[in-house]
């Protein structure tokens, strides 16, 4: 088994739907997560906070949602662990719907709509700073009053907190001001590579402290600055950094395969991992590297595993 913290599907289903396309993530997707040993997910809704609108926020869960239930000989939506466990069961893929970015949320009781639809992952920014938190656009502000009052909702409520794309300030409020878990469903080491989506050290033992996990990324950039270093085996050396700095207990898999977003663009530009097709390259090449069958588990599945099970309601 194998866990995804981190895909665009949402967003996808909706656009390829509004060209006329049918059936979109059979058709476009499933082929490559069963070829990457993907058993379960978190596909989120991200809308572009520059560019887009609440009208296509709305239309992208109203559309998407649609989709993935008249998928449901393949697709399993799950709003608690328990699901999760019972579409293992049924060998289908189980979904967490989630969201990248509030900025569309008029005030944090939306948030309760959008759960009562199945939404159980929360991202509070996508780089912008919103009237909630602070992303990495925002250079002074933290989390808003506005977001102290949604995270109590979501913790109430049983969702998962993601801090991927928050700035600094926002990333230590949001931990002085929860109680649990907290994730980053996808980013690097920063060690490993100096980008402002990445993480440091002192931000790693803050995830391990709260019994968290971070994904690592398949967005090349993320992975090096150098192009000969955009790999799956570069990628595994952030696996191991984040290991010898906080433990296998804390480390997963958040790969952010969204090439398909781009026109045209069918791969990651990652040697090695070019496709979620390509997810068992990382085990190929963490197995080499001396991990054992225990620990690459924890990597693939089970380490994200104990975060919904103790989350999810």
């Amino acid at each position: 088994m194998r866990f995804d913290a981190h895909g665009d599907i949402l967003t996808d289903i909706y656009e390829e739907t509004l060209k006329g396309h049918q059936d979109v993530f059979r058709t476009k997707h499933y082929e490559n997560y069963k070829k990457g040993g993907i058993t379960h997910s978190i596909f989120v809704n991200w809308t572009d906070p520059y560019k887009q609108t609440k009208e296509v926020f709305d239309g992208i869960f109203d559309v998407a949602i649609d989709a993935l239930k008249a998928s449901d000989d393949i697709v399993s939506i799950c709003r608690n662990y328990g699901d999760l466990l019972q579409s293992r069961q049924e060998n289908k893929l189980g979904v967490i719907l989630g969201i990248e970015g509030i900025k569309y949320l008029n005030k944090p009781e939306d948030l309760i709509t959008l759960y009562q639809k199945g939404v159980r992952h929360l991202g509070l920014t996508w780089n912008e700073e919103n009237d909630y938190a602070t992303g990495l656009d925002g250079l002074e502000n933290g989390l808003k009053e506005k977001g102290i009052h949604l995270l109590r909702i979501a913790q109430k409520l049983g969702m998962i907190i993601d801090l991927s794309h928050a700035n600094p300030k926002t990333f230590d409020d949001v931990f002085n001001y929860t109680t649990g878990p907290i994730v980053v469903t996808h980013g690097n080491a920063k060690a490993l590579c100096d980008h402002r989506r990445n993480y440091t050290d002192e931000q790693l033992l803050q995830i391990k402290a709260r019994k968290g996990v971070i994904g690592v990324c398949a967005v090349p950039y993320f992975i090096s600055s150098e192009p000969d270093n955009q790999s799956v085996e570069y990628l595994a050396k952030h696996v191991d950094y984040i290991v010898k700095k906080i433990g296998i207990d804390h480390v997963g898999m958040g790969l952010d395969v969204f090439y398909y977003l781009t026109p045209g663009k069918t791969s990651t530009g990652v040697k090695g991992l070019e496709t979620l097709a390509d997810a068992g390259h990382l085990f190929d090449v963490l197995a080499k590297m001396g991990y054992k069958e225990n620990d690459l588990r924890k990597i693939a599945y089970q380490n994200f595993d104990r975060v919904l099970k103790t989350v999810l309601k």
